[in-house]
């Protein structure tokens, strides 16, 4: 990933796109819980606390932070009280639901109830059992309230920018924890003398109440008479000065031999200063903190070679921070969709795909968004935008690429799947024009595939069912449809780890036996896990009704067969060849067959009709055997045929002498084919679009029937 963003962060220097280059300790702040304003006024007392509900207001604050947890003017902190009663939490619960309730409690049974629970509470900031070295929440904002307001204050000192955060560092060391909790819980009991909508928000400031662990609350410290400076402490330029007197300072304290440039280069050619510093964190809104390399000399691989840490690959200062910069620039919220995407949702674990041109504009194309699309996008919508995606990727890059003066496409993808330290799920670099053709293979085929069409319901109200078309997946959102096994004849699913996002994206790019061999292993997992969805579907199509799955599910309906017909499209096998083949044939046959059953129920039974048709029957034997299937079909078949040939009258004969032409059709076209005794993937795969597949004409003449 390393060499991946030292070129895009000479991509971007070259387009001349500026890029705010943060100091490595001024962070944002996280986006997760509530957060508060607390206003300080000249004595340090709390003039008020408002919520920020305004999300890009959130992610538009920053805050100083050198150790985990130790930060301003922005700090987490727990509820200031908890209770040593099992009892009282559970009265806490019930008071604090009746707070939110639309009936309000009067003023005074709200206040008697909460100087009760001040009466029985203790401070969650303090833990009287920790251990010598142990740190309670007193000591964390303790720590933010003194020595890392001491730190910024040597920052900050004679800056007359600065002159906001100064006042403020002045009233906040004025505070401690003892005082800061103690001025919180004053200025929260008043707030319970009039009514008001933020009640509830008060009140779990106050008390830890319920859950196993307390949930922190973020604490943005601001001046009360912010109106008498420029800016207040929480906006942009006042982070931008701060940012700059950070660095200022960095480089006033650095030894004067860091700062000396060396004949010796780094990993990158450039001057090797200050290759003995860690690298820069990134945080990303939907993904977290991400380490850009993070290797220990406690670690004994690390060892194997005499060198570890910064030596093993040493990295100049520049080139650390142009590289946080270009993360940090392709990974802002703006550009999803364009530059990364959020994979979580398919992965199951934190994971962020990035995509990128190797010659950046200001607004690039939609690189992200044609790799995994949007979650949680309407079946009826994902064909078509796949579609629109590669047109508008097209249009962007059409007299922007050559021979001679190619575009590049990087694309790499990173995960958490312990929660805590990023990976690298895959790195590749691909030509741009090479990206456009494989978006274009990719529709050809997704589209080969017989005549197949899917009941479903729009939603569980509607009265009659939609007849709709099958969509084209976008790369990864086949590993959730691929990764569900189908169980129980299609009703019961259980998810899987069957494909990785590896798989999709090398369906996508990849050419030769790399995708030979990825197609084969999907296609290889779409027979085991899919088979029943696919059956049930088929068997419901048949029966004119709808195989209804949970809403969130219906796109694995409408996508299956698309992927089916674009694997075997990956193996060379097109619609023109395998429509011809005697597994697909049977296929068909088997479906014929179930319609026929279902006329010999509908008017022999009176519509008495058993849970499982006669072809659906033996869907399973045929996938095995199709040799052993046909032989048995002939066998239970013939009550079926029999009355068929005989049958005169009746509202629906028309349509029973159409199936029996079409089984007497598929059976003289199978007597010039060879069976196979056993099948492959790909036969089982042309074998279930057979079952699925129904011509135009057949549907017509059977909704014609049926009015």
């Amino acid at each position: 990933m390393l060499n991946e963003l030292f070129d895009l962060s000479r991509s971007l220097d070259r387009l001349g796109i500026q890029v705010t280059s943060w100091h490595r300790h001024l962070k944002e702040c996280p986006r997760g819980g509530k957060t508060f304003f607390i206003d300080l006024d000249s004595s340090s007392s709390i003039v008020s606390m408002r919520q920020i509900i305004d999300g890009e207001r959130i992610a538009l604050l920053r805050k100083y932070e050198k150790a985990a947890g130790y930060s301003f003017p922005s700090f987490n902190a727990q509820p200031l009280w908890r209770f040593p009663s099992e009892i009282t939490k559970e009265c806490a619960v019930k008071f604090r639901k009746a707070l939110a309730s639309k009936q309000r409690l009067t003023i005074d049974k709200i206040q008697e109830e909460i100087r009760s629970f001040l009466d029985q509470g203790v401070s969650l900031w303090k833990n009287v059992d920790k251990s010598e070295r142990g740190r309670d929440e007193m000591d964390k904002v303790n720590g933010c309230l003194c020595s890392v307001t001491k730190e910024l204050s040597l920052i900050s000192e004679n800056n007359v920018t600065l002159r906001p955060l100064t006042t403020l560092l002045d009233r906040a060391l004025q505070l401690n924890g003892e005082l800061l909790h103690q001025k919180l819980s004053d200025w929260l009991l008043l707030q319970f003398q009039t009514p008001s909508n933020d009640l509830v928000n008060w009140f779990d400031l106050l008390f830890f109440h319920s859950g196993k662990t307390p949930k922190s609350s973020s604490f943005v410290f601001e001046l009360a008479d912010q109106s008498s400076f420029d800016y207040p402490i929480n906006h942009p330029q006042t982070y931008q000065w701060l940012n700059d007197a950070m660095f200022q300072s960095e480089v006033a304290g650095a030894k004067p031999s860091v700062l000396i440039a060396s004949d010796v280069r780094d990993a990158f050619g450039t001057n090797e200063i200050g290759i003995d510093e860690s690298f820069p964190e990134v945080k990303m809104s939907r993904f977290g903190k991400i380490n850009l390399r993070a290797m220990s000399s406690e670690s004994p691989c690390q060892k194997r070679y005499g060198v570890a840490d910064a030596k093993s690959f040493p990295v100049s200062k520049s080139a650390r921070q142009s590289m946080k910069n270009a993360l940090e620039w392709i990974s802002r919220d703006e550009r999803q969709g364009k530059t990364w995407s959020d994979l979580t949702s398919e992965n199951g674990v934190a994971t962020v795909l990035f995509c990128y041109p190797s010659k950046l504009t200001e607004d690039p194309p939609y690189f992200a968004y044609l790799a995994t699309g949007e979650n949680g996008a309407s079946p009826l919508t994902i064909k078509a935008e796949f579609l629109a995606c590669a047109e508008s990727i097209a249009r962007a890059l059409s007299g922007r690429h050559s021979i001679t003066d190619p575009i590049n496409i990087e694309i790499f993808v990173l995960s958490k799947p312990d929660g805590f330290r990023s990976k690298v799920l895959y790195s590749a670099s691909y030509n741009a024009t090479s990206i456009i053709d494989s978006a274009k293979d990719w529709i050809s085929g997704c589209q080969n595939l017989p005549h197949i069409l899917v009941r479903q319901f729009s939603d569980y109200k509607a009265a009659h069912p939609e007849i709709r078309e099958l969509v084209i997946p976008f790369p990864t959102q086949i590993i959730g449809c691929v990764n569900s096994v189908w169980q129980r004849m299609g009703t019961h699913v259980t998810p899987s780890r069957s494909i990785q996002i590896s798989d999709s994206l090398s369906l996508l790019l990849d050419q030769g036996h790399a995708l030979q061999m990825t197609s084969s292993r999907i296609l290889e997992w779409i027979i085991k896990n899919s088979i029943g969805l696919l059956l049930a579907t088929g068997q419901s199509n048949a029966r004119g009704r709808v195989h209804a799955v949970a809403k969130n599910l219906q796109k694995y309906q409408l996508m299956l067969p698309s992927l089916l017909g674009l694997l075997l499209w990956k193996l060379g096998i097109q619609r023109e060849a395998y429509m011809k083949t005697a597994t697909f044939l049977v296929g068909r046959m088997l479906n014929v067959a179930d319609q026929l059953h279902l006329q010999y129920c509908s008017e022999v039974r009176k519509n008495d009709v058993p849970p499982q048709l006669i072809g659906n029957a033996m869907m399973s034997v045929a996938l095995a055997n199709p040799e052993n299937a046909l032989a048995l079909l002939a066998e239970r078949m013939k009550p079926y045929l029999a009355w068929a040939q005989t049958v005169q009258s009746g509202s629906k004969v028309g349509l029973t002498k159409y199936f029996l032409r079409q089984l007497g059709e598929i059976a003289s076209k199978l007597s010039e084919l060879e069976l196979p005794t056993r099948c492959t993937d790909s036969d089982r795969a042309t074998m279930l679009l057979g079952y699925l597949s129904r011509p135009e004409k057949e549907i017509e003449t059977n909704e014609e029937e049926t009015k």
